[in-house]
């Protein structure tokens, strides 16, 4: 005996409350059930029920197992979409922020070498403004200088010839009155005062300064037969006419050697260079690139802040004694105040350079 059962499976229904992606769809099933012709016992229909039962409900669950699975590969193929739409987004937005990145460099390199540019523009142009100020300032001192030679030339060759008979005679009938006041001490009034001949003319006057120059013999003076002295306890130097063993003072004036801490060297030395325009490559003054004093240092090897070139200070009429030390123009205060140069008045430094040549002796002495 065969008994048929059948049922009808509603997927929308039995799955989603709110309808199905995949529309509306019914399945029948059929389950034969083979049982023998003989009369069934009730143990036996009720075991044939639960066994109908049974097998509608596994074929339930096979139908909600395949639904399972076609909703996991459409959410599956839906992921596989949203990552590569991700990815495509993602590159999209890593090109714009690398154009980004290059933008900026570009801009940063330009903004960069405009400024290069302004600054290589404002150091040529204040370079040149340097250069203008020093060409100007030579210029200014050659102009000077020949001027003074040409003056001192001319002076010397008006009154060589009409002085050179009388000052010989002076210094004859002189030489042995110089020979033993020399050695004398010094009075208020200076060497000269001491002497009844060749007092100074106001040309060599300058205050506070007592300077005293021999002019009847200052025409006898020159390269070949001058000599100078310095005396550091004194701040005096002495220009002498050498005349055979003997010594007459020509020229005497106030000086300001090394202060304290860069004290004049003493010795015996020779004059190694002459310059009327120089310039001092240790001491000076820091300038900005306006030319404006900056800071306070005047070391040119210590630079202050803000300060770009550095302008050494003015030695004119120099003359190289020793190393870095020399004589010329300078400050001269009642004491001690140079670097350890010897400063003298610039009323009486040209004459003294004009009187003097390379090879001139320098003594320097306390």
């Amino acid at each position: 005996m065969a008994v048929f059962t059948s049922c009808t499976v509603d997927e929308k229904a039995s799955l989603f409350t709110m309808g199905s992606p995949f529309g509306d769809a019914k399945k029948e099933k059929k389950t034969e059930i083979k049982i023998d012709s003989a009369p069934l016992s009730w143990s036996a229909k009720l075991k044939a029920d639960q066994e109908r039962k049974k097998a509608e409900q596994a074929a339930k669950e096979a139908e909600k197992a395949k639904i399972a699975a076609a909703e996991a590969k459409v959410e599956a193929a839906a992921a596989k979409k949203l990552a590569a739409a991700k990815k495509v987004e993602d590159a999209a937005r890593l090109k714009t922020d690398l154009a980004e990145k290059e933008r900026l460099a570009a801009e940063d390199k330009a903004e960069a070498q405009k400024e290069a540019e302004e600054l290589a523009a404002l150091e040529a142009k204040d370079r040149a403004k340097s250069e203008k100020v020093i060409a100007g300032k030579k210029a200014r001192e050659e102009a000077i200088a020949a001027k003074e030679q040409t003056r001192e030339a001319g002076k010397l060759a008006k009154v060589e010839a009409k002085k050179k008979a009388e000052a010989d005679r002076a210094a004859l009938d002189a030489s042995s009155e110089v020979a033993a006041v020399a050695t004398s001490k010094r009075g208020r009034g200076g060497f000269f005062s001491l002497l009844s001949f060749g007092t100074s003319s106001k040309e060599y006057e300058s205050e506070e300064h007592d300077i005293y120059v021999n002019e009847m013999l200052l025409p006898t003076l020159n390269p070949s037969n001058a000599k100078i002295e310095v005396s550091l306890g004194e701040q005096r130097a002495r220009v002498y006419r050498k005349d055979g063993g003997a010594k007459i003072l020509v020229i005497d004036t106030r000086i300001s050697s090394g202060k304290p801490g860069h004290a004049t060297s003493t010795g015996s030395y020779q004059i190694k260079e002459k310059l009327v325009a120089k310039q001092s490559t240790l001491y000076g003054t820091w300038v900005n690139s306006s030319g404006e004093t900056s800071g306070s240092s005047s070391d040119s090897r210590s630079r202050p802040a803000g300060a770009s070139r550095f302008v050494g200070a003015d030695m004119p009429y120099w003359m190289r004694i020793n190393g870095g030390i020399g004589m010329h123009i300078g400050y001269v205060p009642d004491h001690p105040a140079s670097h350890g140069c010897i400063r003298v008045p610039e009323a009486i430094q040209p004459l003294i350079y004009s009187k003097v040549g390379v090879g001139t002796s320098v003594t320097i002495s306390h």
